[in-house]
């Protein structure tokens, strides 16, 4: 079985998807910063859709959190 996540997700639903983000929705696997990833170890993720993430984040951000992914 795969591992996705479906960062920064908000209220939006993707069936087999590890849902996480900061704000505690009902549907939401893990509430915690998407530039925070310990919960997982490294290299174990099959697949990251974050759909209007990065632009939350300075340029000077972007290479740190694109790394941490």
């Amino acid at each position: 079985m795969s591992l996705k996540l479906h960062l920064g997700c908000g209220k939006k639903i993707i069936p087999d998807f590890i849902h996480i983000d900061q704000n505690n929705f009902d549907h939401i696997d893990y509430v915690s910063d998407v530039c925070k990833l310990s919960m997982f170890r490294n290299n174990s993720v099959d697949l990251i859709y974050a759909s209007h993430v990065l632009e939350y984040f300075d340029r000077y951000e972007v290479n740190n959190v694109l790394g941490e992914w």
